[in-house]
C-alpha cells in the first residue's frame, strides 16, 4: 500500500506534465473528493466533477458545475432536491443560476433560501413579473405587489395573454381586498371570473368581497353558482368567505418566514419604521410609524394578547378583531380607514390621524366654537349613519374615538366595540364602550341599535359645546337612567335653542324618543346657526378652535397678486367681489375670504345659509359670514380646481348626488358645471372660485 505522501508525489508528478484528469482520477481514488474536483475544473471536465461534488454533500457546487456543463437541467433537479433548512446551499446555487443567466431558476432557489428582495430581482430579469409580484406579495410589500400585478395585465392584454391576465387579475382582486379596496377588488375579481381555469377561484374570492362591500344577495348568487360547479362547496356565501380567508392568497408557494404574521418583530423590522409611541393601555400600543409598503405614515396598533388567549385576554382580543372586521367593511370619508391587518400579529394598520382627537382638542382649548361643534356633528353623523347602514353599531362613541386628519376632518374610529350582530340582540360580556357616554340600554344589557350610538355623540357634543359632560357624576350610572340632563343654553349662554333640541332629544331615555336614524339627526343639527356670535375666541384656544372648522391646504393661484393692506393675497375676481387667500391668525391656517363690492341682501344671505348648513364632506363649506355682509370666509382646498366632468366615473357619481341633494335642498346650484377640487377624502364641489 502506498502512503499518502507517495500518492501526493504521484498527483503532482501528473499535473506537472500536463495529466490533470489522470491526477483528478488518483486523487478520487484516494478520497481527495475536493482536490479532484478542482482538478476537473482546471480542464473543463465539469461533468465528471458533478457526481464528486454530490458525493461531498455541496450541491451548489453540483449546481454550478452542471452549469458550466451546460446541463441546466440537471442543475435544476439538484437545486430542487436540497432542503429548504439549507439555506447557505439555496443562496448558493441561485447566485450560480443568476451569474450563467438563468435568472428565473435562481430567483427560485432565492425564494427558497427566504431571500425574497433578490428572488423578485431575478425574477424580473427572467421577465417573470407576476412571479416577482407574488413574492413581494408574500413579503408583505403589497404597494409594488400591486403596481406588478397591473403591468401583467396591461402586458397580457396587450399580447392577447388571456391566461396570464386573467392570473394577475385574481391575484389584483385578493390584494386590493387586502388593502381594504373592496370595490376595487370586486371589479378585478368580476373579469377574473370570466377566466377558464382561475373562475372558480376567482368567484371565491368575489364572494368574500362582495360581503365586504355589504352586498349579500349578490354573494349569495355567486355563491349558488360556484355550488353548481363545485357541489363539495359550503352552500352560505359566509362559509365560502372564510374558506378565502384561510387559502393561500396567490396560489403560490408558501410563504417565507419573513412573510407577514411570521413574528411581530420581523414585521415591524421589514415593514414599519416606528416614530413614535401614540397611546397605550391595558390591552395594548399604537405607534406612529411610516410604513415602507404603503409610503406613508400609518397608525400601527399593536394587541398585547393573542388569538390563543383566554378569559378577560380573549375578550380583549375578540374586541380587536370586531374592530379589523368593521373598520374593513366601512370605506367612508369620516370613518377612520384600515390600510391592513393581519390577525395572527394581533396587529391592524390604520390611517394616521395627524389632528390628535377631541379629546386632545378640548383639554387644550375648551370647548368648540359653535360652528366647529355643527361641523364635526355632522361628519360623526355622516360617518355613523355608514355603519349603521352596514349594521354596525359603534357602542363607544366619545371624544377620544373621534378623529381629525390634517384638513381638520372628524372621522369615528375606534370600532373594537362594534356591535356586528342584528341590531335587536342584546349585548353580552359585560360593559362595552365607557360609561360616562353610555346609552341607558347599554347599562341595563337591553337590546341596542343606533340610538345608543346617537346617545354617546349627544353627551359627546354636549361637552364639546359646553367643555363639561351631562352627566359629570359622581352616580353616573343612576344619572344616565334616572336624571334629566341640564339644557346646553344653561351651561353657555352664547348656545341657541336649536343646541337645546337636537342635544336634549338625543339624550332621552328611551331609544325610541331619539332620533330614528342618524340621518334625521344630521337635519336637525344643520338648523344649528352658522354665523358666530363672537369671534369664536370665547368658545376655545387659539391653536385649537377653529382647526376643526377651517380646513387646511393652501389654496393654489397660478398668478397670484402682492399682499394687500387689507391682508391677505389676492388670487381673482368673483362675479361679486374679490377673492383673498389669507392665513387665519387664530388657527394658523389658510382661508378663502371673498371681499364682496356690495353686501349680501337678505335673499343672499338665507341662501348662503342653507348651503352652509347642508355641511358633509362633498362641498366646499362655508366658515363665517361678518356682520355687515361684505366678507365671507370659506375652507381653502390644496389641488387644481377641475370640472365635473372630467372626474372618473365613480367620483362624478358623487358629485352629482351631491348636487342632486343640493336642488332637493332649494339650494342655488354653485353654476351648470361646477368646478371641483379633488382631496384624498373624494372631490369636493368648490362655492367659490376665481373667474377663469
Amino acid at each position: 500500500m502506498k502512503s499518502m505522501g507517495e500518492i501526493d508525489g504521484q498527483i503532482e508528478a501528473l499535473i506537472a506534465r500536463g495529466a490533470y484528469v489522470e491526477a483528478a482520477q488518483l486523487a478520487a481514488s484516494d478520497g481527495q473528493t475536493a482536490r479532484a474536483v478542482t482538478l476537473y475544473e482546471r480542464v473543463w471536465r465539469f461533468a465528471d466533477a458533478v457526481p464528486l461534488a454530490l458525493a461531498i454533500g455541496n450541491r451548489a457546487l453540483a449546481v454550478r458545475l452542471c452549469l458550466d456543463a451546460g446541463d441546466p437541467q440537471r442543475a435544476a433537479e439538484i437545486a430542487a432536491a436540497i432542503p429548504g433548512e439549507d439555506v447557505a446551499d439555496l443562496a448558493a446555487a441561485a447566485e450560480a443560476f443568476a451569474s450563467r443567466s438563468r435568472p428565473h431558476e435562481g430567483a427560485q432557489a432565492a425564494e427558497r433560501a427566504g431571500q425574497i428582495g433578490r428572488a423578485a430581482s431575478l425574477y424580473r430579469r427572467a421577465g417573470a413579473i407576476f412571479d416577482a409580484a407574488r413574492v413581494l406579495e408574500a413579503q408583505g410589500n403589497l404597494h409594488e405587489a400591486g403596481s406588478l400585478y397591473e403591468r401583467v395585465i396591461q402586458a397580457g392584454a396587450s399580447a392577447g395573454n388571456a391566461d396570464d391576465t386573467a392570473r394577475a387579475r385574481l391575484a389584483l382582486g385578493r390584494l386590493l381586498a387586502r388593502l381594504g379596496r373592496p370595490l376595487d377588488a370586486a371589479r378585478a375579481l368580476q373579469a377574473a371570473a370570466r377566466a377558464a381555469g382561475i373562475g372558480l377561484a376567482a368567484r371565491r374570492a368575489l364572494c368574500s368581497t362582495l360581503l365586504a362591500l355589504g352586498l349579500r344577495e349578490a354573494a349569495g348568487e355567486v355563491a349558488r353558482r360556484l355550488r353548481r360547479d363545485a357541489p363539495d362547496l359550503p352552500a352560505s356565501p359566509e362559509e365560502i368567505a372564510a374558506l378565502e380567508r384561510d387559502g393561500s392568497p396567490t396560489g403560490g408557494p408558501p410563504s417565507s418566514p419573513s412573510s407577514p404574521g411570521a413574528s411581530r418583530s420581523s414585521l415591524f423590522g421589514q415593514r414599519f419604521r416606528v416614530q413614535r409611541l401614540l397611546g397605550s393601555g391595558a390591552t395594548g400600543r399604537v405607534y406612529l410609524a411610516d410604513d415602507t409598503l404603503l409610503g406613508r405614515p400609518v397608525a400601527v396598533k399593536l394587541l398585547s394578547v393573542g388569538a390563543g388567549a383566554a378569559g378577560p385576554e380573549r375578550q380583549a382580543y375578540l374586541r380587536f378583531a370586531r374592530e379589523a372586521e368593521a373598520a374593513g367593511r366601512l370605506r367612508h370619508p369620516n370613518i377612520v380607514a384600515l390600510c391592513d391587518f393581519d390577525e395572527s400579529a394581533g396587529l391592524l394598520v390604520l390611517e394616521h390621524m395627524s389632528g390628535g382627537t377631541l379629546r386632545d382638542a378640548l383639554s387644550r382649548g375648551g370647548p368648540l366654537a359653535p360652528a366647529a361643534a355643527r361641523r364635526l356633528a355632522l361628519e360623526a353623523l355622516a360617518g355613523l349613519a355608514a355603519a349603521h347602514e352596514r349594521h354596525i353599531v359603534h357602542r363607544d362613541v366619545k371624544p377620544a374615538n373621534l378623529f381629525f386628519d390634517a384638513a381638520g376632518n372628524t372621522k369615528v374610529g375606534d370600532f373594537g366595540a362594534a356591535h356586528l350582530q342584528d341590531f335587536g340582540q342584546t349585548q353580552t360580556g359585560g360593559f362595552m364602550g365607557t360609561i360616562a357616554y353610555m346609552s341607558p340600554e347599554q347599562i341595563t344589557g337591553a337590546a341596542i341599535g343606533p340610538p345608543a350610538d346617537l346617545y354617546a355623540l349627544s353627551v359627546t357634543l354636549f361637552e364639546a359645546l359646553t367643555g363639561r359632560r351631562p352627566f359629570p357624576g359622581p352616580d353616573i350610572v343612576g344619572q344616565h337612567l334616572g336624571e334629566e340632563p341640564p339644557r346646553p343654553t344653561a351651561v353657555r349662554r352664547d348656545l341657541a335653542p336649536a343646541h337645546d333640541e337636537v342635544i336634549l332629544r338625543g339624550l332621552r331615555k328611551a331609544p325610541g324618543d331619539r332620533y330614528e336614524s342618524a340621518a334625521e339627526m344630521a337635519a336637525a343639527v344643520r338648523a344649528w346657526p352658522v354665523d358666530a356670535s363672537d369671534d369664536g375666541r370665547s368658545a376655545r384656544g387659539e391653536e385649537t378652535a377653529d382647526a376643526a372648522a377651517a380646513a387646511a391646504g393652501a389654496a393654489a393661484a397660478s398668478d397670484p397678486k402682492p399682499t394687500t393692506e387689507s391682508g391677505g393675497t389676492e388670487i381673482g375676481k368673483t362675479p361679486s367681489g374679490t377673492l383673498f387667500l389669507r392665513e387665519d391668525p387664530r388657527v394658523g391656517r389658510p382661508v378663502l375670504v371673498e371681499t364682496r363690492s356690495e353686501p349680501l341682501d337678505d335673499a343672499q344671505r338665507s341662501a348662503l345659509r342653507k348651503l352652509a348648513g347642508l355641511g358633509g364632506p362633498l362641498v366646499q363649506r362655508i366658515l363665517q359670514i361678518s356682520e355687515d355682509g361684505r366678507e365671507i370666509t370659506y375652507e381653502a382646498l390644496a389641488g387644481p380646481p377641475i370640472t365635473a366632468d372630467g372626474l372618473p366615473a365613480e367620483e362624478a357619481t358623487a358629485v352629482i348626488e351631491a348636487l342632486s341633494n343640493l336642488a332637493r335642498a332649494g339650494v342655488p346650484l354653485p353654476s351648470p358645471c361646477p368646478l371641483v377640487v379633488r382631496t384624498s377624502g373624494g372631490p369636493v364641489i368648490l362655492v367659490i372660485a376665481p373667474a377663469r
